[in-house]
């Protein structure tokens, strides 16, 4: 399980992560919780709630790894947002003041958890090999989904935060290593990595993938169309797409049609289903009820037997995302669409965005200053 060597401690995550998918890691996303007498923390940890992140950061400035790494975590509502990023939560010391959860001081945070998200994001940035720390790359949550959230005080001190942070990472100052750590990530995973540059090039690639270095070369080359595609072997990752679209059967068949390649493509199948690296312990009701959507689980009894103790509240997540609505907006969104003229001008706006105006507004002149 991969944290960040900053970290105190670890709390339960209680199961409420799900697999990246093969998503590599390209953002942190920037969150807060009412959290002055440690409620945000217990939320987080809850068995019930459905939240967590993959770092929270108290007020005393001491940081608490909770989701590893390797999986997202559930904060920011949404796969799209989740995906490919570390999120923090970090504990603020006052709410909201002057009626505005935009105001530069409300949902403020202390110098020292200040101190330590700028710290964390430094040494993210450096592990996954960003190279740079931009707007791109480190976000606030309310560019992902409608909420005011990290409130103002974070929100005012975005640049801020960034531009502290690579100076730190420009030093050199965040001991870590300068490539994402490889071990228990699928081949399929690595391939996508160094696609996205996160593994550098030539002895440098070499070097950050090690062992695993021919057999993602291949699959990156596979993907790339470099060599006589059609004549190739096929690689691990390419045997595991096909095994897991059924071409190869399952149990006794398998083996049988895959042969010597086997045991490899099985083991890439299973870190895929595992969002790669060790999982954490206890069951995944997510992973599960994408399993199930998949087919893997059946229907009726069948799925019903196979399931066994874990069988009702898999179905009720899958009876929970099938009534999911489509997202809102989020605050940035619709700034961005006013920009765009989609909601004119004056009073028009105002009755078009409605509750959102002012937020929408605030947006709109932080942007223009």
């Amino acid at each position: 399980m991969t944290f960040s060597a900053l970290i105190s401690r670890t709390v339960p995550h209680n199961g409420k992560y799900s697999s990246r998918n093969g998503s590599p890691i390209v953002r942190m996303i920037q969150h807060h919780h009412a959290a002055t007498n440690l409620a945000g923390l217990t939320r987080l940890t809850s068995v019930d709630a459905p939240a967590s992140a993959t770092y929270i950061v108290l007020t005393t400035g001491e940081i608490l790894g909770q989701v590893p790494e390797e999986f997202r975590p559930w904060t920011s509502s949404s796969f799209e947002a989740d995906g490919g990023a570390i999120t923090i939560e970090v504990q603020n010391v006052s709410g909201q003041v002057n009626g505005n959860d935009d105001d530069p001081q409300s949902w403020k945070i202390s110098d020292a958890a200040l101190n330590s998200c700028i710290k964390l994001l430094a040494d993210v940035a450096r592990r996954y090999g960003w190279g740079a720390i931009a707007e791109g790359n480190y976000q606030g949550h309310r560019q992902w989904h409608q909420t005011a959230c990290p409130g103002g005080y974070i929100w005012s001190r975005m640049s801020q935060i960034r531009s502290t942070a690579q100076a730190l990472l420009s030093k050199g100052t965040v001991a870590v290593q300068a490539t994402p750590p490889v071990a228990g990530k699928s081949v399929w995973q690595l391939a996508d990595e160094v696609l996205a540059g996160l593994h550098g090039s030539g002895d440098v690639r070499k070097k950050s993938l090690g062992t695993n270095y021919d057999a993602v070369q291949a699959e990156v080359n596979r993907r790339s169309g470099v060599g006589t595609v059609a004549s190739a072997p096929k690689s691990i990752a390419q045997l595991a797409d096909e095994t897991i679209n059924g071409v190869y059967g399952s149990g006794e068949e398998r083996k049988a049609k895959l042969g010597d390649k086997y045991a490899a493509v099985q083991a890439e199948i299973n870190k895929r289903l595992g969002g790669g690296g060790v999982a954490p312990t206890g069951v995944n009701i997510s992973q599960l009820a994408d399993a199930v959507l998949r087919g893997a689980y059946g229907n009726g009894a069948d799925r019903q037997k196979r399931l066994g103790a874990n069988f009702q509240a898999v179905q009720n997540e899958i009876n929970r995302r099938s009534k999911l609505a489509p997202k809102a907006p989020s605050i940035a969104q619709l700034a961005d669409a006013v920009l765009r003229g989609e909601y004119g001008n004056g009073a028009d706006r105002q009755k078009r965005l409605g509750a959102n105006y002012q937020a929408v507004q605030n947006e709109i002149n932080r942007r223009a200053k």
